[in-house]
């Protein structure tokens, strides 16, 4: 019985929390809320923290003989205590884990129930020590405004036999081209000791039987835990969008019983999941897929809506097109765990999804316990998806390295207890993220795991990480990036955390900001609403550095591809806000300009060189390094590369020609000539030919003469 709908609500004051759970207190004419769905959808409840009282009444005939009904509930954000029939049932934690209570008794002593479900969400008042695991639902720069509580997913009643399944995963353990193999993991509970048969079916994307075979095992009363294998021989192996197909198999498992003493032929419960068969492995930031190496261009997702639980499943799949549109191959759903139908979405899509755990920030020593089940918990349900590829357990444990800037500037270097913070051990970096790891890797051995993502790396640590800069945001100019990376190669292996806000024009009255999550110092910065003459202008130059600074962020990083770069991820695919946000696209999914500037630089194919300075003198020598980029899986055979720089009459151009290599960055040579005796504005334009396509770029400064010139601002040059 599916109980989704609509149920009544009421805040939980001291007089019900005393009689909530009663089935003969009147509640007709309390309001509704349907479930799935969130408290703060309501117009009454949009400001309140919780906890909230839950209750629902429905009918159920009591369960055959020799059948048992569980109570399942899909995830109760953040957690909750449940009641039926006045009878307390249990306590569910970890906002996305499913619940299951077995029921069996109470739905045999009558036929009308009450189920009452107290649901709290606290808000979280400390990012150092936190106590609730929601992730960036509550926590971060991608976190809605809005409190973010209430039964997100489905409630239901269902029936098993004698056995139950309680928990059950899937993981792809081993995949080439001649073998693949499978691995089920099932924690039944039986209400007596018996003999059990297990079948399990694995169907090719064709629909024939790939594998399959039966198991016999003796269970005992109470939980019981098996584990098996099963090899699919010649597998179609799933890759990546820009790598191959995406076929996917079907996988049942039966759990059979006897009838009395016969055969164990009677289904008690059943499993079935949709999976992709492939391998992934990350070294050092590097990644292969089956075995080939793979640049991954990525962008983060956090939350979709302020309220998940409602939000049209269309829309989560379409927001994974429109990352693939944009030339994307990964998707990070940032600290939290999403959707169902986002996983299905991007097995089917072939986008790779690097998966956060719930951890955003830091978090209190309490929190050991329910972090590690946590940890297991996104294994069971996730670890079928193919496009599940990495792990993260927590991100930015110790903040960001470098703070948004302060809405009164100071200058001053960087704040050592900051960076303190990540070059020393704590509770957080140095205890919880490597436990959690442990507790990944022991749950799933097929998947690379992260301990964290954003620390800075430590001159002792071996292994790498993302590097969150936030260049021309936090801190400095976005031309500071190949410097800082010069210097601090490591911080290169993956750039992750980089972007700018950008508004909408009703954000320039200049009272007290509608927009909960904008960084508004950053704005004061970079962005000063004071430099513009009205909204609409203010909104253009935002949206406009935005997609400036993700260019030159993606064309840099792309420049160090496999030396030492794997990737990079950028900050992010949609706002959390009608107001504005990081995003490629705004709240309601209408594309900004930084959307068409990352499609343009994460092309298969591009041409880039340095940067010029913003200001040039007159007699000045300049010298480009011209690099060529080949994504293709196949040479280019026949390439041609023409740099030309055009001030008012004079021109001055130089080309190369020769192959360009599958799957590199080619220095293709220095552009150099003398800027010409002359005032005005310098453009370098780019140009690569194929026989197949045309990649292009342009890099714009100005030219002035030496006693007109000024010392450079930290304004970025136009491009």
């Amino acid at each position: 019985m599916d109980l989704s709908g609509p149920w009544r609500v009421a805040p939980l004051d001291t007089e019900l929390t005393r009689s909530g759970a009663d089935p003969d207190l009147d509640d007709s004419g309390w309001p509704t809320i349907d479930v799935p769905g969130h408290w703060g959808e309501n117009d009454r409840f949009q400001d309140m923290t919780g906890p909230v009282l839950h209750r629902r009444r429905f009918s159920m005939d009591s369960p055959p003989e020799g059948k048992r009904s569980w109570l399942c509930l899909d995830g109760v954000l953040a957690s909750s205590d449940v009641w039926l029939d006045g009878r307390y049932v249990g306590d569910t934690v970890g906002y996305f884990v499913p619940h299951q209570f077995e029921i069996t008794d109470s739905l045999r002593r009558q036929t009308d129930h009450l189920l009452s479900v107290e649901v709290s969400c606290h808000t979280q008042r400390s990012d150092r020590s936190k106590k609730s695991l929601t992730g960036s639902l509550q926590s971060g720069p991608l976190a809605p405004p809005q409190n973010p509580g209430g039964i997100w997913r489905p409630v239901r009643v269902e029936q098993t036999g004698p056995v139950a399944i309680l928990f059950s995963r899937l993981v792809c353990t081993r995949a080439n081209t001649a073998t693949a193999q499978l691995k089920v993991r099932l924690v039944l509970d039986a209400t007596d000791a018996t003999e059990i048969r297990v079948d399990t079916s694995v169907t090719g994307p064709d629909g024939v039987a790939a594998a399959g075979g039966s198991e016999r095992h003796d269970v005992a009363k109470g939980e019981n835990r098996i584990e098996w294998s099963i090899d699919v021989d010649d597998p179609a192996l799933w890759w990546p969008a820009s790598m191959g197909e995406q076929p996917l198999y079907e996988v049942s498992v039966a759990v059979r019983c006897p009838v009395a003493d016969g055969e164990p032929t009677t289904v008690s419960d059943r499993r079935h999941w949709r999976t992709g068969l492939r391998r992934v492995e990350v070294d050092n930031m590097q990644w292969r897929i089956n075995g080939e190496k793979l640049f991954v261009k990525g962008a983060s997702l956090g939350p979709q809506s302020p309220f998940l639980g409602s939000l049209d499943a269309a829309v989560i799949s379409d927001d994974l097109s429109a990352a693939r549109e944009a030339g994307l191959d990964m998707v990070r759903v940032h600290g939290h765990v999403a959707r169902p139908e986002l996983y299905a979405a991007a097995d089917r899509l072939g986008m790779l999804l690097w998966q956060d755990l719930p951890l955003v920030g830091g978090y209190a020593t309490t929190t050991r316990k329910l972090a590690r089940s946590i940890a297991r918990s996104a294994v069971d349900l996730l670890g079928h998806h193919p496009s599940v590829a990495l792990w993260c357990a927590h991100d930015e444990p110790n903040g960001p390295p470098l703070p948004e800037p302060e809405l009164t500037p100071v200058e001053a270097p960087p704040t050592a207890r900051r960076l303190g913070r990540h070059l020393l051990p704590s509770w957080n970096r140095s205890v919880l993220d490597p436990l959690l790891r442990r507790e990944l890797r022991g749950a799933d051995a097929s998947r690379p795991v992260l301990a964290g993502s954003g620390s800075l790396p430590l001159l002792t640590e071996l292994s790498a990480s993302d590097s969150h800069l936030w260049l021309g945001w936090h801190s400095g100019v976005q031309e500071d990036l190949p410097d800082v990376l010069r210097q601090w190669p490591r911080l290169a292996a993956f750039l992750g955390g980089f972007g700018s806000q950008s508004v909408t024009a009703e954000e320039w009255d200049e009272s007290e900001p509608t927009w909960a999550t904008a960084q508004l110092g950053a704005f004061s910065r970079y962005l000063p609403r004071a430099a513009y003459a009205d909204g609409e202008s203010w909104a253009w130059a935002t949206r406009a550095y935005q997609a400036d600074l993700l260019r030159f962020h993606i064309e840099t990083i792309r420049r160090l591809k496999y030396r030492p770069a794997g990737g990079f991820c950028l900050m992010t695919m949609v706002d959390a806000e009608d107001a504005g946000g990081f995003g490629l696209l705004d709240f309601q999914r209408s594309r900004k300009p930084a959307f068409d500037a990352v499609l343009d630089a994460c092309r298969p194919v591009i041409i880039v060189a340095d940067s010029p300075e913003p200001i040039t003198i007159p007699g000045e020598e300049l010298s480009f390094a011209v690099h060529a980029v080949n994504d293709l899986r196949a040479t280019i055979d026949s390439v041609t590369v023409k740099a030309t720089a055009r001030c008012g009459d004079w021109v001055q151009t130089q080309e190369w020609e020769g192959p360009l290599p599958a799957d590199t960055c080619q220095h293709v040579g220095d552009f150099t000539f003398t800027v010409p005796q002359r005032n005005g504005q310098l453009v370098i334009d780019l140009q690569l030919l194929t026989p197949e396509q045309v990649a292009t770029n342009r890099y714009q400064t100005v030219v002035i003469p030496p006693s007109e010139a000024i010392s450079p601002t930290p304004a970025k040059p136009t491009r």
